[in-house]
């Protein structure tokens, strides 16, 4: 829904903004929470070191993979603007590809791995998302987000009294720590309900509806991700919505995948059908909008009487807006940039 209450951001006056960066290095994904990186290539692994701290996993369901390594508390800075954040990273010595991980009951575990490399090399993934405890990723809670947990910009502690709300808007710019008035202009709320752990900036997926053609909306218990992550989009649909698919390989796993056909419209709102502060519509196969828009190049479609409709957008919704996820006040907001 709309966000129902107001809030104030004339208070809050500290942001910074974290440019993109082209040049090698950590990929900012909302679709996972945490730093991951390879235990290769962390300063100072040993074996030693991480058996003192606690086991971690994360699987990310778009690629099937499966990493699993140690929560090992660091200090990171970003160095394009001064910003000094505190959280423990994933440190992975050992990573599966596990098609059939069950994330409710599998945790570190993968029974029956198509590939198993110990020690791998080149993992780094800055996650940044919430929500996404229930996909794989049941220690993506906020305390491993470097974006909530700034300890420090341009050498300025970050404390209760600070003009500083925790949060991030993501556009093509970059990355902006830190809520304003400013900042903040033009962008339309929406609430979002309480995550699943006590931590008060922990909040719920973003509620949308979606339909393929012109159908009516599919909108009770819809979520949606917008992931920078991957470039193809993912859709949960109910058996009874008429898509039209073949078969194809995934451009995330190489598997065999049912995607839908040249020609289809797809439509996403977000928030419930009437209410909605943004939304978008693209024809699949527009090869223009591919190269350009919002079309990402393959939507891989999931039919289910038991899934809940879902929808990842990847990342070519950020082409046409830029995103605000308030995570002092449970508020994702939308601004269209074209």
């Amino acid at each position: 829904m709309f966000a129902q209450s107001t809030i104030d951001y004339s208070q809050y006056t500290l942001d910074v903004l974290i440019p993109f960066w082209n040049h090698p290095s950590a990929v900012i994904d909302t679709g996972t929470c945490g730093l991951i990186v390879s235990a290769a290539e962390f300063p100072n692994w040993t074996p030693e070191l991480a058996e003192k701290h606690p086991v971690g996993f994360e699987y990310l369901s778009s690629s099937k993979k499966l990493y699993v390594g140690r929560w090992i508390p660091s200090d990171i800075v970003f160095l394009q603007a001064e910003v000094a954040t505190s959280v423990p990273i994933l440190v992975v010595s050992k990573r599966y590809v596990c098609s059939g991980y069950n994330s409710t009951r599998d945790g570190p575990n993968c029974t029956s791995p198509t590939e198993t490399i110990d020690m791998p090399t080149k993992i780094s993934l800055l996650g940044v998302g919430f929500g996404r405890q229930f996909d794989g990723q049941l220690q993506g809670n906020p305390d491993k987000n470097p974006f909530l947990n700034v300890v420090s910009i341009r050498g300025t502690p970050i404390n209760a009294t600070s003009h500083f709300r925790t949060g991030y808007k993501i556009s093509k710019e970059g990355i902006t720590l830190g809520l304003t008035a400013n900042n903040t202009a033009g962008f339309r709320f929406i609430d979002l309900d309480e995550g699943v752990t006590e931590d008060p900036r922990d909040w719920a997926p973003v509620p949308a509806s979606i339909r393929v053609g012109t159908v009516p909306f599919v909108s009770d218990n819809t979520t949606a991700l917008m992931d920078t992550g991957i470039d193809q989009m993912y859709l949960t649909v109910p058996p009874w919505m008429p898509v039209e698919t073949h078969i194809e390989q995934s451009r995330s796993t190489g598997a065999n995948v049912s995607v839908l056909d040249a020609g289809q419209v797809v439509e996403v709102q977000y928030g419930q059908p009437g209410r909605n502060p943004a939304g978008y519509s693209f024809k699949v196969g527009d090869m223009d909008s591919v190269e350009t828009g919002v079309t990402p190049p393959q939507v891989i479609v999931t039919r289910s009487s038991t899934k809940k409709p879902f929808v990842n957008t990847g990342r070519h919704f950020f082409r046409a807006f830029e995103i605000i996820f308030d995570a002092a006040g449970g508020r994702y907001g939308f601004k269209a940039t074209s």
